[in-house]
This record gives C-alpha cells, structure tokens and sequence, in this order.
C-alpha cells in the first residue's frame, strides 16, 4: 500500500500503523465505547510505541480521534460539526463521483457489484457489523477511482470524521435497507456509464445519509436537528 503523502513510496512503519488504524476505523472495527491505547497496540502489533504514538495523534489532528487520560477514543462531534461535515459531503462527492465514472471499467464494476451483493446478504441475517465494512469496500471502490486524488483524500477524511454516525444508525435494519437502495442506485448509474446520472445519484445518497442520521438522533435526544445545506 503506497504512502498517502507520496503514492509511490513504500510507507514506512509510522505510516503502516496509521493506515492499518484508519482502516479498522473505517470499518467499524472500533467503537464508541472502544479506547486505543499506545501501548496495546505496540504490543498486539510487535512494534515498538512511538510509530504508534504517532499515527494516532495523526489520527487526532486530521479530527478522527480525541485523546482522553487513558487513550484515544473516537471523535464526538458537535450536532452542528456533523451537518457542516455533511453539506461539505454533499457538495464534493456527487462532483468526485461523477469524475470516477471515466474509470468504471469491468473491474471497477465487478468489486462495487461484489460489495453490494455481500452488503445485501449481510443486512439480510442482521450482521450490521459485516454490513458497515462490506459498505465501507464499496465506498473505496469509486473512491479509488476518482481522477483526482486530492479530493479522494478530503473526501475519505471527512467520511472517516462520521464514523459515530455509521454506528449509530447501521443497527437500524430500516436504515440499512435506505443505504443498499442507495447503493444499488449508484451501482446502476456507473453501469449506464452516464456521469450526470451518477452526479444526481450520488447527491441523493448523501441527503439521505444525513436525514437517516438526523432521524436517529432525534428519536435519541428528542430534539430537532437542523437540515443540511441546500
């Protein structure tokens, strides 16, 4: 796996350390309730502490993580930092997704069509812990074929920023139904090859993200969010 600062350079141990925690985030490996500790890791890891110490306070700085006295625990975000973070989704993924269309070659559709039929079986028998990472392979499927890398970056940061979201609302089998519709819509669009119909896709994907987080969050705390940007 390349370096995320340089992509043709072999990471280095710090950088391996980093990407492997940014996966296990990413795929729902780490809870709420989950705290990372430097130390634990090393140890499950046989490395010693520091690449370690600093890949998670990469993890911190880029806002994915928030130190504690005994660790590190996923970021929580303020209800209003969680619609800030979704109209800046709403405003770069539909464009990103739409570049990715000019890279949907067989390849490319066989992994999303791989993702989504294993997200599908997964919802099915209630496994909503296989279903948030089968969602997460789909989501790097045209991630990864975004032209312009820059933007794949920001993007997956600000993903990653949401996580607390994902957990909170995948349990819901009601929610996880929402989200294959939404990905199989997608799926569709890229197999028509039409990068305006995956633009609309995508942009109703990301609405619906954000309204199935709202939902959950009132029916929790009893209080009205606000929408995210028009």
């Amino acid at each position: 796996m390349p370096s995320p600062a340089n992509p043709g350079k072999k990471p280095n141990l710090r950088e391996r350390v980093y990407l492997m925690l940014r996966e296990r985030i990413q795929m729902g490996l780490v809870g709420t309730d989950d705290r990372l500790v430097d130390h634990d890791i090393a140890r499950e890891l046989h490395v010693s502490r520091m690449p370690v110490r600093e890949a998670l306070m990469q993890l911190k700085s880029e806002g994915v993580l928030e130190g504690t006295a005994r660790g590190f625990i996923l970021r929580r975000h303020s209800l209003q930092q969680i619609n800030d973070i979704f109209e800046i989704r709403i405003l770069l993924e539909p464009h990103a997704a739409a570049l990715a269309t000019a890279n949907a070659g067989p390849a490319f559709l066989a992994r999303m069509k791989r993702a989504l039929d294993a997200a599908e079986q997964a919802s099915a028998r209630g496994d909503w812990e296989a279903f948030m990472r089968l969602n997460a392979d789909y989501r790097a499927a045209w991630i990864d074929s975004v032209p312009n890398r820059a933007m794949a970056d920001m993007i997956s940061r600000f993903i990653d920023h949401v996580q607390t979201v994902r957990l909170m609302t995948m349990q819901d089998p009601t929610v996880r139904g929402i989200i294959l519709d939404g990905m199989r819509g997608l799926y569709e669009a890229y197999l028509s090859g039409n990068a305006d119909l995956v633009r609309e896709r995508m942009t109703a994907h990301c609405r619906t993200a954000a309204a199935c987080y709202y939902q959950c969050y009132q029916r929790l705390c009893g209080a009205q969010p606000p929408p995210p940007g028009n």
